[in-house]
């Protein structure tokens, strides 16, 4: 399990960089990051080694921030491994609303950060199926 921080923000040059120096100079490091907008605004979307601190620190500094409970999963970095395990989740009819990756050494793996609300039971499949999850320690670490 992990906690992803949304953010969100206008879609203006220097609106990241701000964000970044923010957590920087708070010696918050960023773990993973994704950023989609729309028009004039935008939401960013990050993994940190410390959710609460980052999170208390962005408010203090006016941003709009919420916190959401995120699995990440462990896959091979080979074709259809991400197919196979989303294919364990949409099989117990569990959605995914937002996911994102990165692989985490040529040829081996890659960590793929799954957003859904039905989270306790999307955890549970994967447990269950062998589906190795990051735990907070892990990821914060990564």
């Amino acid at each position: 399990m992990g906690v992803q921080l949304s953010v969100f923000l206008e879609n203006k040059p220097g609106k990241l960089e701000t964000i970044t120096k923010i957590l920087a100079e708070a010696g918050i490091n960023i773990r993973g990051i994704s950023m989609a907008s729309e028009g004039e605004f935008g939401v960013l979307k990050m993994l940190v080694n410390d959710p609460g601190k980052a999170h208390q620190v962005l408010k203090a500094h006016h941003f709009t921030v919420s916190e959401r409970n995120v699995v990440v999963a462990i896959i091979a970095d080979r074709p259809g491994a991400l197919h196979n395990l989303l294919l364990t989740l949409s099989s117990q009819k569990i959605n995914i609303e937002d996911c994102y990756g990165i692989v985490l050494e040529e040829g081996g793996q890659a960590a793929i950060v799954l957003d859904t609300e039905q989270f306790p039971e999307a955890e549970k499949v994967l447990q269950d199926n062998q589906i190795w999850l990051l735990s907070d320690g892990e990821l914060y670490s990564l």
